[in-house]
């Protein structure tokens, strides 16, 4: 006798509900997918009755999961991963291979590595198209667990166990101040002493500002705290211009003080963090996200060196 899948569910409709679950939308899946809105729904639709249970919760203006959509989605998501390998090793062997690799870093980043970087890489590997987003640390991680990006490379200081973490930089943290500030011509200063002047910092969800409220509280520091700002460019102006300080990645102020707009002083405590780039270990088969990783390595050495 012929065997018979239970649920003899379509491929495409996991498929369906997979683009659906990704962009959290009816309508942007079936733009993306090029067929009806009310296709996309029926797909759903069909999908939860064949399940016998539900998948998503319909809520005007909020899209949520079922635990049992959830669960589905983590599975439906290695299939069209599986599915995307195959393409893209079809593609190799046709030799008409057009990866798409999508990365996440911070602005700073965006601005002083990545240029260099993406350009080297395209250089070596034309067939893959780049795709960059910015956002603070925390951000690009959640991209990476939502599928939004393949890669992130950000200031690390603790990842999910769910990443892959492959080393790239070591970066100091300095403190900055305008070339007139009474520690100006200091040549190394103390957490504690920033403790007089006003103080900027970086906003919630980036790596400088966890590395530094950690030492304040190992260190019993309370700075007077005048602005958090979401731009490494703005703390490097807003210092220029006044009395304040900040403590900012050496390599980010570089150029400013170059230019004479600020001054950087070592730390006596001595601040680093690591940039890495991550993905998830799901990903590892990924042919972009691999060679993007062998191309990093081997850059490696020179961008330590920058």
């Amino acid at each position: 006798m012929e065997k018979t899948s239970p649920l003899n569910i379509s491929l495409n409709s996991f498929f369906v509900f997979h683009e659906v679950v990704k962009f959290r939308s009816f309508s942007r899946a079936a733009e993306e997918l090029f067929v009806s809105q009310p296709a996309v729904s029926k797909h759903i639709r069909q999908l939860e009755q064949k399940i016998g249970l539900g998948l998503i919760r319909r809520r005007r203006g909020k899209f949520d999961l079922t635990e049992t959509g959830e669960i589905l989605f983590k599975h439906t998501h290695k299939i069209c991963s599986n599915l995307l390998e195959i393409e893209n090793a079809l593609s190799i062997l046709k030799k008409d291979h057009h990866g798409v690799l999508k990365i996440g870093t911070t602005e700073s980043y965006s601005k002083c590595l990545m240029p260099k970087l993406l350009s080297g890489f395209q250089t070596s590997h034309p067939s893959i198209k780049i795709t960059l987003e910015v956002g603070n640390s925390e951000e690009i991680q959640k991209s990476l667990l939502d599928y939004k990006n393949d890669l992130g490379l950000i200031g690390l200081v603790k990842a999910s166990s769910r990443f892959e973490s492959v080393p790239f930089l070591r970066e100091e943290l300095v403190i900055i101040v305008s070339p007139k500030h009474p520690l100006g011509k200091r040549k190394a200063v103390s957490l504690k002493e920033i403790e007089g002047y006003p103080f900027i910092i970086r906003a919630k969800g980036s790596t400088t500002r966890r590395i530094l409220f950690q030492a304040f509280e190992e260190l019993d520091i309370h700075p007077s705290l005048l602005i958090e700002a979401g731009s490494s460019e703005f703390i490097k102006q807003w210092v220029s211009e006044g009395e304040g300080v900040s403590v900012i990645v050496k390599r980010l102020g570089e150029d400013e003080e170059r230019r004479g707009m600020i001054k950087m002083i070592p730390l006596l405590e001595k601040l680093y963090f690591e940039v890495a780039v991550l993905y998830l270990k799901e990903e590892r088969a990924n042919p972009a996200i691999k060679a993007f990783i062998r191309y990093m390595e081997n850059k490696r050495r020179d961008f330590s060196q920058a």
